[in-house]
């Protein structure tokens, strides 16, 4: 569903939020998904916003502790997702980022993201040079423990099955990452689970947008514990949403992606202004 669909079908309070936009990065808006995270989510907003982001809309995927009220009390918007699941709480999030967003940076409530890499993640897409860039943290490195042994073989085979089905240059599926409006409008995301960054990626490539990995730490989460990592069930169903997704996506239908595959390389930058593939 596109954004402006997704709009429609959501009232939001905007009486609640910062409207003051003087930030360096005001015309961005930070969707952050989270469940149960009350103990890491009041420090991600206000690092978000002492950064210079225009907005924060938190996807609340059906949390049962005060994760709603301390990031409404930390000035962000919060949007309840009707539907459990990673995808559904991005999804949620974003019918309530504001028509005058030129991109929306992605990061996850735990604490666990870069933010002091901000700069280079949004930058490259609010100068017009890419329309998707990817915080990778094998790029980057990070912390001891940040990422469990069952999450690095994960993301090896994914981005090795990404670079082999697309050949695309890729080396992670990380959280933080940032896109442009314009380009979410032509994905048309519908991921419920965690496919959601798989499905944004392979979509980029078949779409031929412009795609950049930037290196970002990875960090041990601030507080709470993880609802996957640990327990089998859970990794194996990550798993698998992730991997069926570059696997299906590599020949379904997608609306523009022939056009833009078709293109020589210098009419590809024309892609930037994305208005055709809606």
């Amino acid at each position: 569903m596109a954004l402006t669909d997704l709009r429609a079908h959501v009232r939001t309070d905007m009486e609640s939020v910062d409207t003051t936009g003087r930030g360096p990065f005001r015309q961005v808006c930070a969707v952050v998904p989270a469940l149960d995270e009350e103990g890491s989510i009041g420090p991600v907003i206000e690092r978000l916003s002492a950064l210079g982001i225009g907005r924060v809309v938190i996807g609340d995927n059906g949390s049962t502790d005060r994760t709603a009220a301390i990031a409404t009390a930390a000035g962000a918007m919060v949007v309840a997702a009707s539907r459990r699941g990673y995808g559904s709480a991005c999804q949620a999030a974003l019918a309530a980022v504001p028509a005058d967003m030129v991109a929306v940076v992605f990061c996850d409530a735990d604490g666990a993201d870069d933010l002091d890499r901000l700069a280079e993640v949004v930058g490259p897409v609010l100068s017009g040079d890419y329309d998707l860039v990817i915080g990778s943290r094998v790029l980057g490195g990070g912390e001891r423990g940040a990422l469990t042994w069952p999450q690095r073989m994960g993301n090896l085979v994914a981005a090795a099955m990404m670079r082999v089905l697309y050949r695309a240059r890729v080396t992670d599926l990380g959280p933080f990452r940032c896109v442009s409006t314009r380009a979410l409008e032509a994905m048309a995301m519908r991921d419920p689970a965690f496919g959601w960054t798989a499905e944004m990626q392979v979509k980029a490539y078949r779409l031929r947008l412009r795609v950049m990995e930037v290196p970002v730490r990875a960090l041990a989460r601030t507080a709470g514990t993880s609802k996957i990592s640990g327990r089998f069930v859970p990794v194996f169903l990550a798993g698998w949403a992730i991997l069926s997704t570059i696997w299906r996506y590599r020949s379904t239908p997608l609306p523009g992606a022939q056009t833009c595959q078709r293109a020589s390389a210098p009419a590809r930058r024309t892609c930037e202004d994305l208005r055709h593939l809606r």
